[in-house]
This record gives C-alpha cells, sequence and structure tokens, in this order.
C-alpha cells in the first residue's frame, strides 16, 4: 500500500501541470487539476470542493485506495491554460 500513497503523492503533486482522473469501483470518477484540492492519506485519497473542481452536492469526497480501479494521466495542460 506503500508504493500506492507514493506513486499517488507524486501525480497529485505534478496535477497543476499535467491533471490526473481517478476511476472508481462504482464507476464514478474524479479529476484533480490541482493539488490544492487533494491530499493523500495512509488508505485514501481525499478530495475537496472548489474552483475547477465540483464534487457534486458534497464538500469532499474519501476515495479508498481499494476501492480506486484505475488512474489516468491526462494531456498537459497547455501554457495558455496554466
Amino acid at each position: 500500500m506503500k508504493e500506492t500513497e507514493s506513486q499517488l503523492r507524486l501525480l497529485v503533486r505534478e496535477s497543476s501541470l499535467r491533471p490526473i482522473r481517478v476511476h472508481m469501483d462504482d464507476g464514478k470518477s474524479y479529476t484533480i487539476s490541482h493539488p490544492d484540492f487533494a491530499t493523500v492519506a495512509e488508505d485514501a485519497l481525499l478530495l475537496a470542493n472548489g474552483p475547477g473542481h465540483e464534487l457534486g452536492d458534497v464538500s469532499f469526497v474519501i476515495c479508498y485506495f481499494d476501492h480506486i480501479a484505475r488512474i489516468e494521466r491526462l494531456r498537459k495542460k497547455s501554457k495558455a491554460a496554466a
């Protein structure tokens, strides 16, 4: 599990340059495009609602590692968008 935690920390840290999409085993997916709205804990990824990070009618989501189906690296942001 530590490997997942450290890899995810790196991906979240770099998300302002190259966003990631987290796919859950229940079919939901979440896009992280800035590290300020995601925190990696020991067994879970915590996502917060914020500008450009709409989670619907909730303020935060807890994504337990056991329920993450896959993580997708999205295209790099263009310089105009960054």
